[in-house]
């Protein structure tokens, strides 16, 4: 299961196509590179096409240096060849989170190529027709991952057993919110009773967005104390032309780093407690 994160892109992907020099952009902090990359094919007479998240939050950001770029099938193959969209957008919009903006309202996708890594932003906000047509198609595979999550307040019986159908998959929820602690808990409980075991459940927490190092420390060893690997996710502004450079008011970049150095690393530090790590 954990093989598939070692295959995604670690920046911007950039090709050539008849003569033309093309980017797709995940994360903002990556704009300026592919500015001045850019321009300097610009400069020399290329024609250059830019897209991708990154490129849809501020297509201002390259002024004339670039054309911004449409939509391009399938454009997440050339991030990773083991991933895939069967839905686009959602129908939440939290305030941290870039789909509303980029990917609008939800929609089911009805022809998308079959792989294992899914990265559908709501697929439990989808039909139960287009959910159970993901499970069937996703039980022909050796493994799979719901790489973006799955919405712990939307997941029924009804979506875990199905879920405990298929080989050895990959269940991630998110603890966003010390307020969505039941909701939580809740899907958590539901998964396990249809059978997943906890080795194939990983749990996204936010920390740094409306929280307190209270807060997230009580999120993080709840989620470690169930016997899951917690995954640590530092918020990022969504126009963030800087990694990390976000420090909320109840935290110091300090705090933010150790906390993401430590449970980011449970693997080998998880022997020692959190309140007595150096880092």
């Amino acid at each position: 299961m954990e093989e598939a994160v070692g295959k995604w892109s670690k920046g911007p992907i950039i090709w050539e196509e008849n003569g033309t020099m093309f980017a797709s952009v995940v994360f903002t902090w990556d704009l300026p590179f592919i500015r001045e990359w850019a321009r300097a094919y610009t400069y020399s007479g290329r024609r250059v096409v830019v897209g991708g998240p990154a490129v849809k939050l501020m297509p201002d950001y390259f002024d004339s240096s670039a054309e911004i770029g449409g939509a391009i099938d399938d454009a997440v193959y050339l991030h990773n060849k083991d991933a895939t969209f069967t839905s686009r957008g959602c129908i939440r919009k939290c305030s941290f989170c870039a789909v509303p903006r980029i990917e609008g309202p939800l929609r089911e996708l009805t022809d998308w190529p079959v792989r294992p890594i899914i990265c559908d932003n709501n697929l439990l906000a989808c039909s139960s027709k287009h959910f159970d047509g993901v499970i069937d198609c996703l039980k022909t595979l050796s493994w799979c991952d719901f790489n973006q999550g799955l919405d712990a307040r939307l997941l029924t019986k009804y979506h875990a057993d199905r879920l405990s159908e298929l080989k050895r998959p990959l269940i991630r929820l998110a603890f966003d919110h010390i307020k969505t602690e039941s909701e939580f808990m809740r899907a958590y409980g539901i998964l396990r009773t249809a059978g997943i075991p906890k080795s194939c459940i990983r749990v996204y927490v936010l920390i740094g967005f409306k929280d307190t190092p209270d807060d997230a420390l009580y999120r993080l060893q709840l989620v470690n104390g169930l016997g899951i690997k917690p995954n640590p996710m530092r918020y990022q502004e969504l126009d963030a032309l800087y990694r990390n450079s976000y420090v909320g008011a109840s935290w110091t970049n300090g705090e933010l780093t150790r906390f993401m150095r430590y449970w980011s690393n449970l693997r080998y530090l998880g022997s020692i407690p959190f309140s007595e790590w150096s880092g």
